[in-house]
């Protein structure tokens, strides 16, 4: 209380011939910052005297800079921070420079500073006080906002664990490491969604101090994202020294120079063939292929492109990558659901790969889903064998894409493989009847839906084909590698072949900054005998979004880029099969 009324005396005993002189009495920044998330003096106006650590009054910029009290003027309470955003166009001072000022104290999307500011006295050049060693992992919410506006360092690079707004907004997540959906390293329990509020906590954004959108050019990784010097997840950046700063519900990093970015992953060439593999089958989410009306009109469609040029730069970038995973067989998804004639989006990716390619003709009869499962095949490598079958009834009459499985063998003849390509139902809640919903165990929506189609996978195999018989079920089962529908297979003797070879910590996937597989071959015993080599290959879902066909970009990629052709990472499997 006492604290309060000596505050108030200041500012009533301030006169307009003291408000801008240098060293004369003033409010400190700590008293204005309060110890709570927003100022106690809010629509008072007071006057301050500081040091401008970052200036963003620059073009494009947050209009403004930020006031830090000088080290030897601190309250030296842990619970206060010590600085503050100015809100103003007066261009006097600059970083580095003592000032005083007169403003209007407030809260702006979370962020407490002074508006109304319209005289800056320079009082002086100390320099930049000392950083305030930062780290994000080990500080909660109230340690952050005692250190709100504050020039801090943090001494440890920090892992990039999302792009999503790199390009929209000049933004990276960063956090200690990557960050993993839980479920992808314990199984579901009740409750387990609360790691995801323990994670947020852990970030810090990487912002670029400018209030604009779709930045140009971006700004990370530094020297400027390009198509030949992308920034990806898992990338270390740092260390950091800048302003800890808060503005649409994120903390963020404003910093004063740009850090380095070390790449961890560094891009490579899809896996080489298992030297005695005499079949290779890979499995691609295709990111919702469609193709119009097939004829260069039809646009939009109801998913993907939204016209002719992005269709055909989709078509041709898809193309790519799917020859550089040398695939004997390959079964896709997201994949429209328009025939199989010469118009379709299969026929026309069919073509697209060239003429040692053919595709499986199914049925569409059983289900109106704008997208399908399919399957493609070189017959100089593979050939099928029998009519293919398509898995519509039980489980699969709702929510799923019918299951397309067909049996090949060796050109020359061999033991023979069934491959079954499946797509289920995604974890969005939109739609969700109440027994779909998500239940809090980290499984989202729909999670009963996905466990009964594991267990009719299951069932319909058993019920349908031998034991002896190889079989591979692949494709994008929308369930992260400890859930259900993956314990169910697993109970029902399909192994994990990518977590055989490559343990639990890998990917297909990222969804708002997380990471985990949501693609899979899974195979029977007889199948798993003939495995040699399981793969990911890390081309899409580590790269950023600007480079999708969908991202409406200004980036001109080359052709045939095949870096985050789809947003899904491919699997791929090298088997030996027995001759016959």
């Amino acid at each position: 209380m006492q604290k309060a009324v000596v505050v108030m005396v200041m500012l009533t005993i301030v006169t307009p011939v003291q408000a801008l002189t240098c060293g004369a009495p003033s409010t400190p920044i700590s008293t204005v910052q309060g110890k709570a998330d927003k100022t106690p003096l809010s629509g008072q106006t007071m006057t301050v005297e500081g040091i401008i650590t970052l200036d963003l009054r620059q073009p494009g910029g947050f209009e403004g800079f930020y006031l830090q009290q000088a080290p030897t003027e601190q309250d030296d309470n842990p619970v206060t921070s010590e600085a503050i955003f100015v809100h103003t166009r007066v261009s006097s001072g600059r970083s580095g420079d003592r000032v005083r000022l007169r403003g209007r104290a407030g809260e702006y999307y979370g962020l407490t500073s002074l508006s109304q500011v319209n005289a800056v006295s320079v009082c002086g050049s100390p320099g930049l006080p000392p950083p305030v060693v930062f780290h994000p992992g080990e500080a909660p919410a109230d340690i952050r906002e005692s250190l709100e506006g504050m020039l801090v360092h943090v001494d440890q690079p920090l892992a990039v664990t999302d792009t999503w707004n790199l390009a929209r907004y000049g933004e990276l997540v960063l956090a200690p490491e990557v960050q993993w959906v839980p479920t992808q390293l314990q199984p579901p329990v009740p409750g387990l969604t609360r790691h995801l509020d323990a994670q947020e906590q852990e970030r810090l954004l990487l912002d670029d101090g400018q209030r604009r959108q779709d930045p140009r050019p971006v700004p990370w990784p530094t020297g400027n994202l390009a198509p030949d010097n992308p920034v990806r997840v898992g990338d270390r950046v740092g260390p950091l020294t800048g302003i800890l700063d808060y503005r649409f519900g994120h903390w963020r990093l404003q910093p004063l120079e740009p850090p380095g970015f070390h790449s961890t992953e560094p891009r490579s060439p899809a896996p080489v063939r298992h030297e005695n593999a005499n079949l290779r089958v890979a499995s691609l989410n295709l990111g919702n292929l469609f193709n119009g009306n097939g004829q260069g009109g039809g646009y939009p469609s109801p998913r993907g492109a939204r016209s002719h040029d992005a269709y055909q730069q989709q078509l041709a970038r898809l193309t790519a990558q799917i020859a550089a995973m040398d695939a004997d067989i390959l079964a896709v998804s997201e994949l429209e659901n328009d025939g199989y004639g010469a118009q379709s989006a299969i026929a026309q990716l069919t073509e697209q790969l060239g003429e040692h390619w053919r595709f499986v003709q199914g049925s569409t009869d059983s289900h109106s889903d704008a997208i399908r499962n399919g399957l493609l095949y070189r017959p100089d490598r593979a050939r099928p064998v029998g009519a293919p079958q398509l898995i519509s009834q039980g489980a699969f009459t709702d929510w799923h894409r019918p299951a397309l499985a067909q049996t090949f063998e060796l050109p020359d003849g061999s033991q023979p493989l069934t491959i079954i390509a499946v797509h289920l139902k995604s974890k969005s809640c939109r739609n969700a009847p109440p027994m779909q919903q998500a239940t809090g165990d980290g499984q989202a929506c729909f999670a009963r839906a996905r466990t009964d189609a594991a267990r009719e996978l299951a069932r319909w195999v058993a019920n349908r084909i031998t034991d002896q018989t190889a079989v591979l079920l692949t494709g994008d089962f929308n369930a992260y590698a400890m859930e259900d529908p993956l314990r169910i297979l697993a109970e029902s003797g399909y192994q994990d072949l990518v977590r055989d070879f490559h343990g639990l910590h890998t990917r297909t996937f990222r969804f708002h900054g997380r990471q985990g597989t949501l693609d899979y071959h899974l195979a029977n015993h007889s199948a798993r005998k003939t495995v040699l080599a399981s793969h990911l290959w890390a081309v899409n879902a580590e790269e950023p979004r600007v480079w999708a066909y969908d991202a409406h970009s200004s980036f001109e990629l080359p052709a045939g880029y095949i870096w985050r052709a789809s947003d899904h990472n491919p699997v791929i499997t090298d088997l030996r099969l027995a001759p016959r």
